[in-house]
């Protein structure tokens, strides 16, 4: 018995029945393909969206904890791109102690005082007259700094000179608004000098009434879509990726502002700061608003 073949008919016919087939597969595996990634870029910016939130909220919330009205815990510069969150680490505040003030290239810095004038007024003596209740030669705020600077490492034992126990430390004019960061690294053998260990010369000259904070400081800022964060006046560090738009703004007064604190106002008269962030990943662009209060502001 003779077998016969597929005519070319047939074939053809196959062929094309095969192709419709492959062709409705291959449209069905790159159409789920597009829905997947296009859930993958949603998932990507919510994520980052959140992130972004979640991190500023936090510190917002945080700011302005043992801080006076006249040091700001909370600044929007750069017409609102640009948002600084501070809070001071320790209770003990020291004041500049040298009715000369400091500036130049002058490392110790006079934060009490032995000797005050006799005609010293009530405020001088509260904020630089010495006080040594333990005997070992150093003013006592002296002594809670020192602790702070020696524990930074974790190890209580005190090792001068040690990088380990170098912590940042700010110095506040509030006569003038000037403040700059500087490295505190040991204590001067008088007792009434702590020691700026940064090489170089001060940007501002600082008066009497200058006061010396351990702060933190936490400064959020867009740089092309990278949304950063510079710490205690260092370089800023890569945040939240894909950010095509940081903007911050306070309310106060009722009114909303994107330079604060706005004249005649502080920190302590915040209603609310709004914070909005917009990321991008492919096609997928989303936004978020988020609006927060510091607590602190309810203890003022």
């Amino acid at each position: 018995m003779r077998k016969e073949g597929m005519t070319l008919i047939e074939i053809l016919v196959a062929l094309g029945i095969a192709s419709l087939i492959l062709g409705v597969l291959l449209s069905t595996v790159l159409g789920n393909r597009r829905i997947y990634n296009l859930d993958q870029s949603r998932t990507a910016v919510n994520q980052n969206l959140r992130t972004a939130l979640d991190i500023v909220v936090a510190d917002l919330r945080q700011a302005g904890e043992r801080l006076p009205n006249n040091l700001s815990a909370v600044e929007i510069r750069a017409d609102g791109n640009e948002l600084v969150l501070r809070r001071n680490l320790l209770d003990t505040v020291l004041s500049v102690c040298d009715r000369n003030g400091i500036s130049g290239n002058q490392d110790n810095i006079p934060v009490a005082d032995k000797n005050p004038p006799k005609n010293a007024q009530t405020a001088y003596l509260e904020a630089c007259g010495f006080s040594d209740r333990n005997n070992n030669g150093y003013d006592d705020r002296i002594d809670q700094w020192r602790a702070y600077r020696c524990g930074s490492d974790g190890a209580p034992d005190c090792q001068t000179g040690s990088l380990r126990e170098t912590v940042r430390a700010y110095i506040y004019d509030p006569a003038t608004g000037n403040g700059e960061w500087f490295d505190y690294d040991q204590e001067d053998a008088s007792g009434v000098k702590i020691h700026k260990g940064n090489n170089g010369r001060w940007q501002n000259s600082y008066g009497q009434n200058s006061r010396l904070y351990l702060l933190e400081e936490r400064r959020y800022y867009l740089e092309g879509t990278l949304l950063k964060l510079a710490e205690n006046g260092q370089s800023g560090r890569g945040l939240v990726a894909d950010v095509v738009r940081f903007q911050a703004q306070a309310r106060a007064g009722g009114n909303w502002y994107t330079a604060f604190p706005a004249p005649g106002l502080t920190w302590t008269n915040l209603e609310a700061v709004e914070v909005r962030v917009r990321a991008r990943i492919g096609r997928i662009e989303r936004e978020m608003v988020t609006q927060t209060v510091p607590r602190n502001v309810l203890s003022q």
